[in-house]
C-alpha cells in the first residue's frame, strides 16, 4: 500500500505530500483559513482569461487583468462597487497618469460586450455598479451566440477543466 492511509481525505493527502516535500510548507503558504483579504475564485479563471485575451478586440488590449482584479474584489453576493476607478486601473496593471482610467475603462466596455461583466451606472460614471456574470453563463453563450469565435482547442480544454472540478455546464443548471 501506499504512503497514505485508506481513508484520508484528498486534504489530509495532499497536506502529508506537500510537508513530504517541503517540510516548512505550513509556515511559508498563505492560507485562506488563517488570514484575512482572501476570495474566492472559479478555478475556471485562468481559462477565462485566455478566452478573454483571444476575443477582445486587439485595439483594444488585454482585459483579462481588469476581470481578474474585479474577482479579487468580489464577495459573494457577485458584484463591485466601484468607488475609485484610479484604484481600479492601477491594480489591473495600468499605471500611466492620465491614460490609466482611459484604458481601464476600454476593457470594461470589452468585458461588457463579451458577456463577462454587466454595469449599471452612479452618478455620471458610466461603471459604477459592476455584476460578475458566472463564467460558464457568459461562455455558454458566446459558444452559443458566435460558435466559430471560440477555438475549439480551447473550449475543449475548458470542458475538460470543469470535468475534472466537478463543475457542471450552465445549460445544466438552468
Amino acid at each position: 500500500m501506499g504512503p497514505f492511509k485508506v481513508g484520508r481525505s484528498q486534504t489530509e493527502k495532499r497536506q502529508k505530500l506537500r510537508d513530504s516535500l517541503w517540510p516548512d510548507a505550513k509556515t511559508l503558504i498563505w492560507s485562506r483559513k488563517t488570514e484575512d483579504g482572501y476570495c474566492s475564485v472559479p478555478r475556471t479563471l485562468p481559462l477565462v482569461m485566455t478566452l478573454i485575451n483571444l476575443l477582445a478586440p486587439k485595439s483594444k488590449g488585454d482585459a483579462s487583468r481588469v476581470y481578474q482584479e474585479l474577482w479579487c474584489r468580489v464577495f459573494d453576493e457577485g458584484f463591485v462597487e466601484i468607488i475609485d476607478e484610479e484604484e481600479h486601473a492601477f491594480a489591473a496593471g495600468y499605471l500611466t497618469k492620465g491614460r490609466s482610467v482611459r484604458s481601464w475603462r476600454e476593457r470594461m466596455d470589452v468585458l461588457g460586450d463579451l458577456g463577462f461583466i454587466k454595469a449599471r451606472p452612479k452618478g455620471s460614471r458610466k461603471h459604477g455598479f459592476i455584476l460578475l456574470v458566472h463564467p460558464d453563463i457568459a461562455v455558454e453563450e458566446l459558444k452559443r451566440a458566435k460558435p466559430h469565435d471560440v477555438p475549439d482547442h480551447w473550449y475543449d480544454a475548458y470542458s475538460k477543466r470543469m470535468i475534472d472540478i466537478g463543475a457542471e455546464k450552465a445549460s445544466k443548471r438552468r
